[in-house]
């Protein structure tokens, strides 16, 4: 499915995709369990580097790049599209969790929260995009 793209010939380094994963984990973790909820919105901007203008922009894929660099980690290119996509489907979260948090509903926040926090420790954690597995059928969608 990754190797097929309907949309998009760019190529993205699937490493650095699930180094984001931790992060997005780490951030999530912080959200969930300490006051400093900030770290939604500092997601969120991220997430909308990545999706919408430049993922080599993204101050957390920078920071992936380095960390594989730091270990000699070499690159394993993929297909950007799937990707790119989950990045907009984070983004989406994020906008969610902050605008509930703002208007008071914590439980809410909780729930998409942990859900984001599940689908990046999927990713993270054993390299499986839950957004890439829609990508595909997207351009179905659109027209």
């Amino acid at each position: 499915m990754a190797e097929v793209c309907p949309v998009s010939f760019e190529l993205i380094n699937e490493r650095v995709a699930r180094v984001n994963g931790v992060l997005t984990v780490l951030s999530m973790i912080v959200f969930l369990s300490t006051p400093m909820k900030v770290i939604a919105l500092i997601l969120g901007a991220d997430l909308f580097i990545r999706g919408f203008l430049k993922p080599s922009y993204s101050f957390y894929s920078s920071l992936s790049r380095n960390i594989l660099q730091l270990f000699n980690i070499k690159s394993l290119m993929i297909n950007a599209g799937p990707k790119i996509f989950a990045a907009k489907i984070g983004f989406v979260f994020c906008c969610i969790i902050s605008l509930f948090y703002f208007f008071g509903m914590p439980t809410v926040c909780f729930i998409f929260g942990s859900m984001l926090l599940f689908f990046a420790l999927l990713e993270a954690a054993l390299g499986f995009c839950v957004a890439c597995q829609f990508y595909p059928y997207m351009p179905k969608f659109m027209k």
